[in-house]
């Protein structure tokens, strides 16, 4: 092959091989955040009984151990209307995901008794999207 042969095939090479690689996750943006917490299974069971999901960011103002998952779930599953068994933690990507009965909770009553829930954990959320996700 010619030189200039060779270095238009180098170069359309490294293009594929870029355009074919998968894009990496930030893990501060909000979809990231929110992909982090996501569970299908929790997202289908909710929409069947006509409940939403919330996803949440989690923020730590202490350092975090490997019980801080199960202790963040125990303490928003305790929260009345959140449904038993939705709530999915993502410690490292800072989020939180969980599904609730709107029609019997306010949102915003909702998410209060949950801040005052992970507050002693050291803990604060913050609302990240509001919503089924994935086909809403």
């Amino acid at each position: 092959m010619k030189p200039a042969a060779l270095a238009i095939a180098a170069l359309l090479t490294a293009t594929a091989t870029l355009v074919a690689s998968p894009a990496a996750a930030c893990g501060y943006c909000i979809e990231d955040k929110v992909a982090a917490a996501y569970d299908h299974a929790v997202v289908a069971k909710a929409r069947g009984r006509g409940h939403e999901v919330v996803y949440l960011s989690l923020e730590f103002t202490r350092p975090v151990d490997r019980d801080t998952a199960g202790k963040i779930t125990k303490a928003i599953e305790r929260v009345a209307f959140v449904d038993g068994g939705s709530v999915r933690v993502a410690v490292d990507a800072g989020s939180v995901s969980l599904a609730f009965d709107a029609k019997r909770a306010p949102p915003g009553t909702m998410l209060d008794a949950i801040e005052r829930a992970v507050a002693p954990l050291g803990a604060r959320t913050a609302v990240l999207q509001f919503g089924l996700a994935a086909g809403n």
